[in-house]
């Protein structure tokens, strides 16, 4: 049963936190069935059930819908990801640490493809307010990720670990619409002779991070400790 078919308007909390996960479900649908063109604040507002003026309460914009979904079903990932690299704690195995991380990040095709055009179109249409709830969001997952890799890979140091977060944001952001490419351009990347243009996302992303991660694993072996 929807919100709208149980009060007319929230008003209590319980209320108001069923009405904005109402949203960020509708807009879940549309993006996945619509593509990112086909998720607009009409689009939503028809989906929930409301009015486009009622979308105003919770959200001051589409983007700042999609920020707030983006921020959900990654902390949804990395729950899944702390799961399977826990095994891996002090091994500085990087060949698995980058088979984790390509394999349970590609089965969230939601934060990869929103990751990919955040910086470029989602945070150029929001408020401050919600701006800095968004990079809180995103510095607590980013703490989460350098920690449990740090925790796997001990022989890079943090500050090395840190940097990485930021190469492997930038990496999805990238690969993604390489592997996803406009439904005119697909066939064309199907045929012999585009083979070397395909990408696929999961085997590419694992193919860039183990080397990335051994080598910062080699160099942070040959760090020499100062004298005390």
């Amino acid at each position: 049963m929807s919100a709208t078919e149980t009060f007319q308007r929230a008003r209590d909390p319980e209320q108001k936190a069923q009405r904005r996960e109402e949203l960020l479900g509708a807009a879940r649908t549309l993006l996945t069935t619509e593509g990112l063109a086909g998720v607009g604040l009409s689009a939503i507002a028809r989906a929930a059930g409301l009015a486009k003026s009622n979308v105003y309460r919770y959200f001051g914009s589409r983007e700042e819908i999609l920020m707030a979904l983006l921020a959900d079903d990654a902390f949804a990932w990395l729950a899944e990801f702390e799961r399977e690299i826990a095994p891996l704690a002090g091994r500085n195995d990087a060949a698995q640490v980058a088979a984790v991380l390509a394999r349970t990040i590609s089965a969230h095709a939601l934060t990869c493809q929103l990751i990919a055009v955040v910086a470029g179109v989602l945070e150029h249409n929001t408020s401050e307010v919600a701006a800095a709830e968004f990079k809180q969001q995103m510095l607590d997952l980013s703490i989460r990720i350098r920690n449990a890799i740090h925790a796997a890979l001990p022989a890079i140091p943090i500050d090395r670990v840190i940097a990485f977060v930021r190469y492997l944001h930038a990496l999805i952001a990238g690969l993604w619409p390489m592997a996803h490419p406009a439904p005119m351009m697909a066939p064309l990347l199907r045929r012999p002779e585009y083979a070397s243009l395909a990408s696929d996302f999961e085997t590419d992303l694992r193919g860039c991070l183990r080397p990335l991660l051994d080598g910062l694993c080699r160099a942070g072996a040959l760090v020499v400790p100062l004298a005390e």
